[in-house]
């Protein structure tokens, strides 16, 4: 009995040494595993099997099969005959290696010894896949978009108008052509896995002025001509200078022009002499005199052309030039002749001096017009002027002096016509203007003084009747 019970003691303690050396030998293997440097069996990135790889291996070999597959892939962008083909390394393309790598890495890595344990053993069972993300390098896909468009890209120019005298030539508009960089960077976003052929987003630029538009100057639709004959030198250059200022120029069909901006400063640095001018009612030498004239002629052309008139004033004096109600008078930064087209067509200016005579002409579509304008002037009042005696106890008994040359006044109407197939279908009036007289004004000696009015008030009354006192400072007191 004591001899079997010895002999159970012995297998027992053989059998406790066996079950130590398996536990043993299974921790250390355990060990082993969770301190390895290579990813754990089962581990795949994209399809390829990364199992036992360091992470360098794992990185070149997906890197050798990923990047072969991409120099092979290409997209083409096309515009009519013009094909631009690009690999995706040149679109900005790349797979996040180290980042799916690194994850790969990492399963059975993370959390305590078991987690660990019973995240390799599934790996090793069931596999476990991790996605190889992509991206876009957007600097390069704007540089692309940058590269097509400088390629594509062609600027508008509008008609040209071309006229020599008399003679009117018309050139083509080009429709220029502009890459829509944001829809394009877009669709290759947008086709990068897709790799269809992509059509280049083009819009056209339309020229604002067409060949079409500029062809409907055909003709004069309006023309006037004063003359400055007995004019100095320096005035009829101020003439010829101004109106070379508006020639050439077009109005746009809704478009503005102002007469003052057009022809500039009157100014001795821009080539403008002196000559008589218009200041407080009397002719007094100053830069620029006889620019009047030239916006004089132009406001005839232009109301015969029946182009709308947006600001115009009279002269204090009537012009010798034109008829009366019919002058322009103009002042730089007081005084300007303001017009509009409000045709549907443009308008061209041209003028020329002939002789002693300054001519202007606004051409436009002739051919759609079917009516002629008329101008008239009604005089509706003369006003004589009167006559006033200062005596002068210093001038000799029964002497006469002229102190101030006097003129005539007038209030006068001016109506436009406009007449089809010889008849008057209506008469407007465009203008009620007046032109103050002026008192003839002497100094006579003690026995001739006979003046006109003794009563202050009297007086006072005569100057406000006449037009002389208003209690305003006349914006046409100062004209070119």
């Amino acid at each position: 009995m004591e001899g079997t019970n010895k002999k159970n003691k012995i297998i027992l303690i053989l059998l406790a040494i066996l079950l130590a050396i398996i536990l043993g030998l299974g921790f250390y293997g355990y060990f082993k595993v969770l301190s390895s440097e290579l990813i754990y069996e089962g581990v795949i990135v994209d399809k390829f099997d990364l199992s036992f790889m360091s992470k360098e291996e794992a990185l070149n070999f997906i890197k050798d099969k990923k990047e072969e597959e991409i120099s092979s892939k290409k997209m083409s962008l096309v515009y009519m005959d013009k094909e631009y083909i690009f690999g995706l390394k040149e679109l900005g393309f790349y797979y996040e290696y180290e980042e799916a790598v690194n994850k790969a890495y990492l399963v059975g890595r993370e959390g305590n010894i078991l987690n660990r344990l019973k995240n390799i053993v599934y790996a090793r069972r069931n596999g476990i896949e991790i996605s190889l993300d992509s991206n876009l390098n957007i600097e390069k896909i704007d540089h692309i978009a940058d590269e097509i468009s400088h390629d594509i890209d062609k600027e508008a120019k509008d008609a040209e108008f071309h006229f020599n005298n008399g003679s009117i030539a018309v050139t083509d508009e080009i429709v220029g052509k502009s890459v829509d960089k944001n829809k394009l960077r877009q669709a290759i976003k947008d086709n990068i896995y897709t790799l269809e052929n992509i059509q280049v987003p083009v819009k056209d630029i339309i020229p604002k002025i067409s060949k079409d538009l500029l062809s409907r100057i055909n003709g004069v639709i309006g023309e006037f001509s004063t003359s400055f004959k007995g004019s100095s030198q320096n005035r009829i250059e101020n003439i010829d200078l101004s109106s070379k200022s508006i020639k050439g120029k077009i109005l746009m069909p809704g478009e503005s022009m102002s007469f003052n901006e057009t022809t500039g400063p009157r100014e001795g640095k821009f080539g403008y002499k002196e000559a008589s001018v218009i200041i407080a009612g009397e002719f007094t030498p100053a830069i620029g005199g006889g620019v009047c004239q030239t916006s004089t002629t132009l406001y005839n052309a232009l109301l015969v052309a029946d182009v709308t008139i947006l600001e115009r004033t009279p002269h204090s004096i009537p012009a010798k030039y034109v008829k009366f109600g019919q002058d322009a008078a103009v002042a730089f930064g007081f005084l300007d002749l303001k017009f509009r087209n409000d045709f549907d067509y443009p308008i061209y200016f041209d003028s020329k001096i002939v002789g002693d005579r300054v001519h202007f002409y606004v051409y436009g579509d002739k051919q759609s017009r079917d009516y002629t304008v008329k101008i008239e002037s009604e005089i509706l009042e003369t006003i004589p002027s009167k006559e006033e005696i200062i005596l002068d106890k210093t001038l000799e008994p029964g002497s006469k002096v002229l102190v101030q040359e006097g003129r005539t006044g007038y209030r006068v109407n001016t109506y436009k016509s406009i007449i089809k197939n010889g008849k008057t279908i209506s008469k407007d009036l465009i203008n009620k203007d007046f032109y103050r007289p002026r008192n003839f004004i002497y100094k006579v000696g003690e026995e001739l003084a006979t003046p006109t009015s003794t009563n202050p008030d009297e007086q006072l009354d005569d100057l406000l009747e006449d037009g002389e006192v208003d209690g305003t400072v006349e914006d046409e007191d100062v004209q070119d």
